[in-house]
């Protein structure tokens, strides 16, 4: 019994430590700029896509005092790529991601990493023809910015990759956005 008693007051005291740690949830978006859509099978093209846009909700764990990481679900429209006329690539994409966030003391600038693994959608448009497709996929992305009261304004890099049959799809590009930490 008092074995019990130790192990319950030893979870307890785990669980409260990160509880008065300071983790928080968080929402965000940002806007997709200057997205660049790669097709690659025995040749390869590129082209620029519209305007996108990410949503995102997570919940930040405290690691250390200059380390937190936020765990997040994100849904992305990547916006459409037109190849030629009439030829076109539209997409979005869902991801569970993992964003080490890291700070220096008495400083409001940050940096974060993203590292995601999700499902990309994928729609093709030739005249007279379209399909599309859903495949698994993944993203590398860093991110500066400064963290206002209970806000983050940022700029960052991402990079998401999937194979569709024997295409591989690459969507890379800037992202500005604000998060909202509660």
């Amino acid at each position: 019994m008092v074995s019990k008693m130790k192990k319950l007051l030893l979870i307890s005291l785990l669980f409260s430590n990160c509880a008065f740690a300071g983790d928080n949830f968080y929402a965000g978006a940002d806007l997709a700029l200057g997205n660049q859509t790669q097709l690659k099978e025995s040749a390869s093209i590129d082209e620029s896509n519209d305007l996108g846009f990410n949503v995102y909700g997570g919940y930040s764990f405290t690691m250390t005092p200059n380390v937190d990481l936020g765990v997040e679900l994100e849904y992305q429209n990547f916006g459409q790529a037109e190849f030629v006329k009439g030829v076109s690539v539209d997409g979005d994409a869902y991801y569970v991601n993992f964003r080490p966030k890291f700070t220096a003391p008495n400083n409001n600038l940050y940096s974060a990493f993203i590292f995601g693994a999700g499902t990309m959608n994928g729609e093709a448009k030739i005249p007279g023809l379209s399909g599309s497709d859903s495949q698994f996929t993944y993203q590398a992305g860093v991110e500066v910015g400064y963290m206002f009261n209970h806000v983050d304004v940022g700029i960052g890099y991402r990079y998401r990759a999937a194979d569709f049959d024997d295409v591989k799809v690459s969507v890379q590009g800037v992202t500005v956005g604000v998060r909202y930490n509660f």
